[in-house]
Formats: C-alpha cells, structure tokens, sequence
C-alpha cells in the first residue's frame, strides 16, 4: 500500500478500496476529423482527463497541440481544451508534437510521461495522481541527456475559468483566495493583474457572485498549488471575460517545476469548497 498522507477516516476508507490507476480512456473528447490522446488518471476520491489534441491547421494558424482535461468536470475549472502550455527559449509546446507518451502504475503514483524536444533540450511532463489525495499533480523536469543548448528563460500559464452561470461575461466577481490574502481586480483596464509570492502556496480560483448551491454555475472553486522553489515570480490575470490567467516564470537553472491542482464536479460554495479543503488537510 502507498503511503497516505493525513486524511479522514471516511475518504481513507475511499482510496483503500480504489488505488491510483492511470489508463488510456475511451473517449479522446476531439472532432472527427481530429487526433487526441486521452489519459484517466483516477483513484477512490476522484477521476481526471488529460488529453493531448492535434488541431487541424487553417489558412491562418498552423496546427498545435493543445492541452486539456476535461473530466471531472467538462465546462468549467481547468476543463478547457488549452489550460497549460509552456514557453522554453521561446519556443512554445504548443507548436511541438510529444515524441512518446508512457504510462506507468507504480506503488508511489500512477500517470503518464510526455517527452518533447525543444530544439535539442529535451524535456519531460508528467501528470500523476497517488492513492488518498484528490490533486492531480503536474511536473516538467529536464529529459535524459545533454541539452544541446541551456535553458535561458522558460514560463508556464494557466487557463481558469472558475465557474459559468450563463450570465453576462462581465457580470463576474473573480478572486483569488491565498494564504495571502484575498485578490481582487482593480482599475478598469482591460487587463487587471496582480502579482503573486511565495506567501501564495495554494490558489484558490472562485467567483464571490457566482456560487454553487447559491447560483446555478457549472461546479464551483478549483485550486492550483504552485511549487515555488523553482518558481521566480507570478501573476494573476483577470480580464475582461470569464477566464482567470495564472502565469509563472519559472527558474531556468532548476532540475523541475511542479503544480498541484484540484478540480471537482461536486458542487460547493465558496465556503463549503474551503471546508472541504480543510478536511483533507490541504489548506490550514
């Protein structure tokens, strides 16, 4: 049995009787003129889809492959079919097709590898889960080999869009609930940020407005824990729709750079997605 990390007895109970598992899954969520490659990465407190989708090109964008996941919850979260991608030397991953994926199911965690080349740094991401915790951990680390050329600046974003509610897009109250503090847009500008620190250990994404059990949004909060040990600045972005943007420059110099995230289809409030958060010992 893995090692478990501190949780209640009844979601202890939970991941006893459904272990980490990842798999290729049946449904690759693209069009039919599309090619996807489809990850569950499940365990006894939650199940994610990861997909990799290989858009066609048009007469005005090549084609890229886009980063989704859209399962536990399909509309909202980290569901979009682009949440994540980084930029390494300039280069983004987006226009990069993964050379291999590899599964693998151990005692520790189960997920998938993908490789990519970044015109000769290899490098690796992972997404894995483990037994007893509800996050789905990412992580891109350095590939096997010498770089031809070292990392000179490199950057990761991410796509939130914490719930929807079928109102109109600037009708939305978002914030960001860390450690912090609260964050809040200011001004009127078309694009509002606020910076992020290493006091920000978990982000909680929300809508003060839109609430689940309240409202009728699609689901509620999602979390996003940066590691910040290898992260040198940080920013969150709220525009003038419903999406959040969370955007990180990362430590060239470092081995790897990890992110915890926690997406549900169970829908809670604002205030009832914390006390979940407490329960599990995520969050103090």
């Amino acid at each position: 049995m893995k090692k478990l990390p501190c949780v209640s007895l009844c979601l202890l109970a939970a991941a006893c009787l459904a272990a980490a598992e990842c798999r290729k899954n049946t449904n690759a969520y693209v069009s039919p003129t599309e090619r996807g490659e489809p990850f569950l990465l499940k365990n006894g407190l939650t199940n994610y889809v990861v997909t990799w989708r290989y858009t066609n090109p048009s007469p005005t964008q090549p084609g890229r492959v886009l980063v989704g996941m859209p399962a536990p919850v399909n509309t909202t979260g980290f569901s979009r079919k682009d949440f994540t991608s980084i930029v390494l030397n300039g280069i983004d991953s987006r226009v990069l097709e993964p050379k291999k994926f590899e599964m693998f199911n151990t005692e520790e965690t189960s997920g998938v590898d993908i490789h990519y080349n970044f015109d000769g740094v290899p490098m690796i991401q992972r997404f894995a889960v483990s037994d007893a915790s509800p996050l789905l951990s990412m992580t891109w680390r350095r590939g096997a080999g010498k770089p031809m050329r070292p990392i000179e600046s490199l950057s990761i974003r991410f796509t939130v869009l914490p719930c929807a509610s079928g109102r109109a897009r600037d009708s939305y109250s978002r914030e960001v609930v860390t450690p912090a503090g609260k964050y809040l847009p200011k001004g009127k500008a078309r694009w509002r940020k606020r910076k992020l620190s290493a006091r920000d250990t978990f982000l909680i994404l929300q809508d003060a407005k839109y609430q689940s059990g309240q409202q009728s949004p699609n689901a509620g909060p999602v979390v996003l824990c940066p590691g910040w040990k290898s992260i040198l600045s940080g920013m969150v972005m709220f525009g003038v729709h419903q999406d959040l943007y969370v955007n990180f420059e990362l430590d060239p110099k470092a081995e790897s750079w990890s992110f915890g995230l926690l997406d549900s289809e169970a829908k809670r409030s604002n205030a009832d997605f914390a006390a979940f958060l407490k329960e599990l010992k995520l969050v103090p």
